[in-house]
């Protein structure tokens, strides 16, 4: 974990920074969070069980982290995580240039993040008759 910790060591210092600072790291933070999750992935898949287990409480201390942060976010502006949510979706808030930007950034992180995860097709049943009481 150190050698990740030493690639992408901005990722690790985000959240000592001012909001200032953050603001204007925020973009080539994004860019190094995805190359990061490559390097997850990978690792999870080629590593020992010890670097595995190493890897678990890493992420759950940076999800811990990310959800404080994105707690303190959403009460400074003043907005639930689900206005926000309906915010992003809508096309009509952004530009078309900023659309296609953040459709081809969801894309990428589709296919880095999961590509493994197989699409859940449901299954259909067939209806079986009840069985009535008979008297």
């Amino acid at each position: 974990m150190l050698k990740l910790k030493q690639e992408f060591p901005e990722i690790f210092d985000f959240f000592e920074l001012d909001d200032e600072a953050r603001v204007g790291k925020f973009e080539e933070i994004l860019s190094q969070i995805a190359r990061f999750s490559e390097k997850i992935q990978d690792r999870i898949l080629n590593g020992t069980e010890e670097e595995n287990g190493e890897l678990q409480d890493f992420l759950k201390d940076m999800q811990e982290k990310v959800e404080n942060e994105k707690a303190k976010v959403f009460e400074k502006v003043g907005v639930s995580e689900e206005q926000f949510k309906e915010f992003l979706n809508d096309k009509n808030n952004f530009s078309e240039e900023d659309w296609a930007s953040m459709q081809e950034m969801k894309g990428y992180l589709k296919e880095t993040v999961m590509p493994n995860v197989p699409k859940i097709n449901k299954i259909k049943r067939k209806k079986s008759k009840t069985k009535w009481i008979q008297s």
